[in-house]
């Protein structure tokens, strides 16, 4: 008897314990971003049988011919594959998960799917690269995720007016398969080839979500434009991705992703960056808020190349050595400058220099004092604060030739100062001031603010989509650059800059990010006159363009554009006083 009501009562236990786990509230974005954004690095693996040739993974098809292409497979047999040895690889790095490319656009799948016979399985290799990485990591501990595009140049079912809903069916199966046959999957890595996705990106959302309930999705589902995949989080996203570059900072989540080397793919002869490079791209993330995806590709044998892997490991070593500055911290307080950067957590922050000619800076005030300042080895930092500036200065003999760390010990903790800009390298006026816009393709660094930030590497740039069923696009065989995309978008819009109080202004300085020639064919600068917009300069190219004007005194100028044709970027908009 005794014994039977153990068992009833383990019974209403457990099912105690199930129902309170069904009824658990889901994971917020932030609960479920918060392991990968203390994470800060990842690896990147783009690799297949183009390894074979040593061309871009997908781009070299159609150079390389199709058939010849899709033939390599027969001969992928990568014997010298190890799931634990890349584990280890990305571990000693400093990379805190790891990405591989489960399907490229090439439609070759790294995984055994019942799908298509266009599969690892079929290859001569006949094992799945994606079951082993994926014990391997989950035995080490490291979180997991798989790039998947969702298109396939291979499938002549892809957006084939009439098949193509058979291929996303397909391609959702695709998708369930990774997420339910490799226990838990962090992330997923959608990726977008300059067409809209064949499948409706709610449906492939939905669908990660239901099966891995706390995974984090990119922004690659929804865009038509390359700018869209980088800078725009949507509806059904967690993160952006700016792609082979760093930009500067943003509170939305953001992640780079870029190469040590100089193809996605492995490469003949390719060489990795150098150290001083490789770390300063994960500086710039870090103290732009923001995460680093660093690719290397393994060649056909399943190898990463040594220097790659020498060059690696010189990273992980340098990062262990400074890792309270890099892991689990936010950047900031200082936004990115050309010779430093910052990070904090807590009451402690981290001043990266990144310049080993120099061994002080003078940064903007802080409304926090400096209790005490140090390197990371506790040697004395000296500094002098005020409430106009923060000077430290580093000791000479312990410049690293890398970056060298300050660490500064503040009177309070940092999470609740909004983000404080270095000094002005352009004096315009209207650096830093508070920036409006008639539209903007994304949250991070294509947002008004991005033209008033004296760094070109950002930019604002129209982004509204009219007011259309877009969903009716996806699906569809259009290129991003043809007119039926370009037509999907407001055809004009406007750039404000508030200067918080009435200015002299002789001089208007506007730069244009582009990929060749101008895409702005009409634009006009404005200022605010009492409640009337008055035109005070004009143009049909833009480029790097600037123009002394009839010094105007006003609070508020606007830069219309009337007219572009194609993408473009307004990198900068500066206002300058007469005779500077």
């Amino acid at each position: 008897m005794k014994k039977l009501l153990l068992i009833f009562l383990l019974a209403c236990s457990g099912f105690q314990g199930f129902a309170q786990k069904q009824s658990a509230q889901p994971m917020s974005l932030a609960e479920r971003l918060k392991w990968w954004q203390d994470a800060k690095m990842g690896l990147f693996i783009h690799w297949g049988p183009v390894s074979l040739i040593g061309q871009e993974i997908s781009w070299s098809r159609k150079d390389y011919g199709p058939e010849k292409y899709d033939a390599l497979y027969k001969k992928f047999n990568p014997e010298k594959f190890s799931a634990k040895e890349w584990v280890a690889l990305a571990k000693a790095s400093g990379m805190k998960y790891m990405v591989l490319t489960a399907k490229h656009h090439d439609g070759f799948c790294l995984f055994d799917t019942k799908t298509t016979s266009y599969n690892i399985m079929n290859a001569p290799f006949g094992r799945d690269v994606c079951k082993e990485l994926a014990q391997a990591a989950h035995e080490a501990g490291m979180p997991i995720g798989w790039y998947f595009s969702v298109a396939d140049w291979k499938d002549p079912d892809c957006r084939d007016p009439q098949r193509n809903p058979v291929f996303a069916e397909r391609v959702l199966k695709q998708v369930s398969e990774l997420l339910t046959n490799y226990g838990k999957i962090g992330l997923l890595w959608i990726d977008f080839e300059g067409w809209p996705s064949p499948v409706e990106p709610r449906k492939v959302y939905d669908l990660a979500r239901t099966l891995q309930p706390e995974i984090i999705i990119n922004n690659r589902l929804e865009p038509f434009t390359p700018d869209e995949s980088h800078g725009y989080v949507g509806q059904y996203a967690d993160y952006a991705t700016p792609e082979g570059f760093v930009a500067g900072y943003g509170t939305t989540a953001w992640e780079t992703c870029t190469n040590m080397g100089h193809q996605w793919a492995w490469k003949f002869g390719d060489h990795p960056r150098s150290l001083k490079e490789s770390v300063h791209t994960l500086l710039r993330c870090v103290g732009g808020n923001g995460n680093l995806l660093f690719n290397i590709g393994p060649d056909s044998t399943g190898v990463f190349p040594a220097d790659f892997v020498a060059r690696a490991h010189e990273m992980g070593s340098w990062i262990s050595k400074n890792q309270a500055a890099i892991y689990g911290t936010k950047g900031g307080v200082y936004t990115p400058a050309a010779d430093y950067v910052s990070s904090y957590k807590d009451n402690k922050l981290y001043i990266h220099l990144l310049n080993d000619t120099q061994t002080e800076l003078t940064l903007p005030g802080i409304p926090a004092k400096v209790k005490s300042a140090a390197l990371a080895d506790g040697s004395p930092v000296t500094f002098s604060q005020s409430t106009q500036r923060l000077k430290i200065q580093f000791p000479k003999a312990k410049i690293d030739s890398v970056a060298t760390i300050a660490v500064l010990t503040m009177d309070k903790p940092l999470a609740s100062l909004s983000p404080v800009i270095p000094f002005s390298t352009s004096r315009s006026l209207a650096y830093g001031k508070k920036a409006t816009a008639s539209s903007a393709v994304g949250q991070f660094y294509h947002d008004p603010a991005a033209a008033f930030d004296d760094n070109p590497k950002t930019c604002w740039k129209i982004g509204r989509r009219k007011d259309i069923d877009v969903h009716q696009v996806y699906g569809k065989n259009i290129h991003y650059l043809s007119e039926e995309i370009m037509s999907l978008y407001e055809p004009k819009g406007w750039l404000e800059v508030d200067l918080g109080k009435p200015h002299p202004v002789g001089r208007i300085k506007l730069g244009e990010s582009r990929y060749s020639d101008s895409a702005i064919r009409r634009f006009k600068v404005q200022y605010l006159a009492g409640s009337t917009w008055t035109d005070l300069a004009e143009g049909s190219s833009m480029g790097d363009w600037q123009k002394e004007i009839r010094p105007v005194t006003a609070q508020k100028f606007r830069l219309v554009i009337d007219e572009y044709q194609g993408y473009f970027g307004v990198n900068e908009f500066e206002l300058f006083p007469p005779n500077l």
